[in-house]
């Protein structure tokens, strides 16, 4: 049974959920998952049990700005010494020393910086669709959006403006959750939101959704999604955008170090985030961000919400790289 949990860092209530695997032997070790935007851990619920029942120990956190965790007003508070010190908060309250790290979308960007800055405390790293948080050139995130979104709409410069989507998503959490999962989906090209011109907002954008139940999410799925942003509101959650410049920074002082944790990638087929937002092949240059790459397994017919569309797919796949994980010596850490 998932059971939920609250810990305090320097004034800062974090959430996570914690699910211990079945019988009395020990746990294969903790998996610790990390979510993206628009999501909070609930976006794990379907594996959660999954992974438990393979042998691990399993806990999710509310990132700081979303979920039940408190949402910070100040960008530098989301910078990843943070948020990687939220991560190892967590885990010292679950009683839970040297984990493997699963990241997804902004969760990938926090796994690898806990790679870097405190790589004693993780045994492996496996990224979910985002394959490294690059740090190249002179032109900051925000920056280099804002030109971008002179030519064309763009999220990323949208939702840098404060104030500017929250006022527009206020009251309509549901529209935008249901429309921007369809986008992001297999089901549909995210790029082409692409085509709409400077000064649209992300509803205009968006593509018009079906009606739910989709063959791969449910109206119930969907029900907490919204009660869950129709409470907090956006403001939290898109700190996170807001702060990339704060966060491009901070990885400024090790952007000439690798990854020195093994590592592991899945990706989807459809996914928007390769294809559009880390430059040419991408899976081409792991070898440049991390010095130990295990395996780079893929999940057909999905977008970039894999594990939502793919769900059975993503967990094989995810399962294989804990088997060969929990194959290797847990005392092989890097220093």
């Amino acid at each position: 049974m998932t059971a939920h949990r609250v810990v305090h860092r320097d004034g800062v209530r974090l959430h996570y959920v914690v699910q211990e695997p079945p019988g009395d032997g020990a746990p294969l070790g903790t998996v610790v998952l990390l979510h993206g935007f628009p999501h909070f851990w609930f976006t794990w619920h379907r594996m959660i049990p999954v992974l438990a029942e393979a042998g691990w120990r399993v806990i999710a956190p509310d990132l700081r700005g979303m979920g039940h965790s408190d949402a910070p007003a100040e960008v530098t508070a989301y910078a990843p010494r943070e948020v990687v010190d939220d991560v190892l908060a967590v885990c010292d309250d679950a009683g839970a020393d040297r984990v493997v790290l699963v990241g997804f979308d902004f969760g990938a960007g926090v796994a690898y910086d806990t790679c870097h800055l405190e790589p004693g405390r993780v045994r492996a790293v496996i990224g979910m669709e985002n394959p490294f948080m690059g740090t190249a050139g002179s032109v900051s995130p925000l920056e280099g959006s804002a030109a971008m979104a002179e030519k064309h709409f763009l999220h990323l410069h949208y939702f840098a403006q404060p104030g500017v989507a929250e006022a527009d998503l206020a009251g309509r959490e549901r529209e935008f959750l249901t429309r921007v999962f369809w986008a992001l989906s297999a089901d549909y090209h995210y790029l082409d939101v692409w085509q709409h011109p400077p000064g649209t907002t992300y509803l205009e954008a968006l593509p018009q959704a079906p009606p739910l139940p989709w063959a791969w999410l449910s109206v119930e799925e969907m029900d907490i999604y919204e009660v869950e942003y129709a409470r907090t509101g956006f403001a939290g959650p898109l700190q996170w955008y807001r702060a990339m410049d704060v966060s491009w920074a901070a990885r400024k002082g090790f952007e000439r170090q690798t990854n020195p944790v093994p590592f592991y990638f899945l990706y989807s087929e459809h996914d928007p985030d390769l294809e559009g937002f880390h430059g040419r092949e991408p899976l081409a240059k792991l070898g440049r961000y991390h010095d130990d790459v295990r395996q780079v397994r893929s999940v057909p017919r999905a977008g970039h919400l894999m594990h939502l569309e793919a769900t059975e797919d993503t967990h094989r796949e995810l399962l294989a790289c804990l088997a060969d994980i929990a194959r290797s010596p847990v005392d092989a850490s890097p220093s």
